[in-house]
């Protein structure tokens, strides 16, 4: 049996409540399966150990996706982080990006694009998840 617990991936709110004229598009909601300890709250679902281990690689290559697929739409924002001792420093750089015209129609061209690559790394992950949700009835009907 293999413990599974279900994440979402959605985008970070911090800049884009702060950038009024950034449209971040909805919808932007995926759906992660992790592979977990067996300590850690989840599912347990049938499975060998060599399905365990594609489902936790593909898991972390997918969400590692995403999260580049995100940094590099932040970044094209001007949002810059810099790494400290136990906080992230975080900046937007405006006076690179704020006053450029037609801002407002750029950010919505980068994140049409983000969104079609999170769709593409959406759809390299689909057969990971399905082939896990089609096993989770399985393990809601044993007893044990």
């Amino acid at each position: 049996m293999i413990r599974v617990q279900q994440r979402t991936y959605t985008l970070i709110a911090w800049p884009w409540s702060t950038m009024r004229w950034a449209e971040v598009p909805e919808g932007l909601a995926f759906t992660l399966y992790d592979v977990v300890q067996p300590m850690v709250r989840g599912v347990e679902v049938p499975g060998t150990p060599q399905d365990a281990a594609r489902w936790k690689t593909a898991h972390d290559a997918y969400q590692s996706l995403l999260s580049d697929a995100e940094d590099v739409v932040r970044h094209a924002h001007g949002v810059r982080c810099k790494a400290g001792f136990m906080v992230d420093h975080r900046s937007v750089r405006l006076l690179r990006y704020g006053m450029l015209p037609h801002r407002s129609a750029r950010s919505r061209r980068l994140f049409a694009e983000c969104a079609a690559r999170m769709r593409t790394y959406e759809e390299a992950y689909r057969p990971v998840l399905e082939e896990i949700e089609a096993r989770l009835p399985q393990a809601s009907a044993d007893p044990s």
